[in-house]
């Protein structure tokens, strides 16, 4: 009996033996080249990070690589776009800011068209001669005090004064606005009365500047016509006597002006000067 095994011959594991029975299974090369199979497949996972990459080239990878150039291009572009945007954001915050400063249509202060717009009004007054000294001072960040002084006709009559005083206030309630606060300086022979937008109070500034000037010894009065000539509250009035006295004497004309004044003032402030 030839023991050669061909082809065609089952293999031993599967053969009957003589009783009858079959031969046990015992792991031989097959499982060991089963396990090395495996072996073999955990190893090469970890012997490359792309199996794709490997074998059929860079551009098959599963995640691109990025290659230092291109972080760079990247990085300078996100760098330039940052840029670019504060420098919008600076010529934004900029223009709004000089629109504030400066004036923008109707919503925001226009300090030197509300100052034209004054000196067009009060040289159409009748007995206004000349404005002239015009000033525009930033109160706050969108609000402005201008003003201007406005020589009067000494030749018109005290009625006729009172009349150029209360059309400058009407002219500076109508230039005024939006942030922009207009007075003026109605001057007047030796008397400079303060004009603001409340035409009462303007009237009781030239009403008292003509009293005090009939104190003797008083040769010029001024009456709220300083840096408080936008104050309309009484107690906020200041009158300066300009006076040759002195001693007992310019006491006794501080003591005149002050009572004329407090009459319509009351709680105004009265000094002298001599000039």
């Amino acid at each position: 009996m030839d023991a050669r095994r061909t082809d065609d011959d089952p293999p031993w594991s599967e053969r009957p033996l003589p009783d009858g029975g079959r031969a046990a299974a015992v792991p031989g090369r097959h499982a060991a080249a089963a396990s090395g199979r495996l072996a073999a497949a955990d190893s090469g996972r970890h012997a490359s990070d792309d199996d794709l990459d490997r074998v059929f080239g860079p551009d098959t990878a599963a995640v691109r690589t990025v290659t230092g150039a291109q972080r760079l291009r990247r990085g300078s572009l996100v760098l330039l776009g940052f840029a670019v945007a504060g420098v919008v954001i600076a010529v934004v915050l900029s223009t709004i800011v000089g629109s504030v400063q400066n004036g923008v249509g109707g919503v925001f202060p226009q300090p030197q068209a509300a100052l034209d717009r004054f000196r067009a009004d009060a040289s159409a007054v009748p007995g206004v001669q000349t404005v002239k000294d015009p000033t525009a001072d930033k109160q706050a960040f969108a609000a402005y005090d201008v003003a201007a002084v406005v020589v009067v006709d000494t030749a018109l009559s005290p009625g006729q004064q009172v009349d150029v005083v209360t059309r400058l206030s009407a002219a500076a309630a109508d230039a005024g606005g939006n942030g922009v606060r207009v007075t003026a300086v109605a001057r007047i022979g030796t008397l400079d009365v303060g004009v603001s937008a409340d035409a009462a109070v303007s009237r009781q500034r030239f009403e008292v500047a003509r009293s005090v000037a009939d104190v003797g010894g008083v040769v010029a009065v001024r009456c709220s016509s300083g840096p408080e000539r936008t104050a309309d509250d009484p107690a906020l009035q200041r009158v300066v006597v300009v006076t040759g006295g002195t001693g007992a004497a310019l006491d006794a004309v501080v003591a005149t002006a002050s009572e004329r004044t407090h009459a319509v003032f009351p709680g105004a402030t009265v000094t002298a000067a001599d000039r």
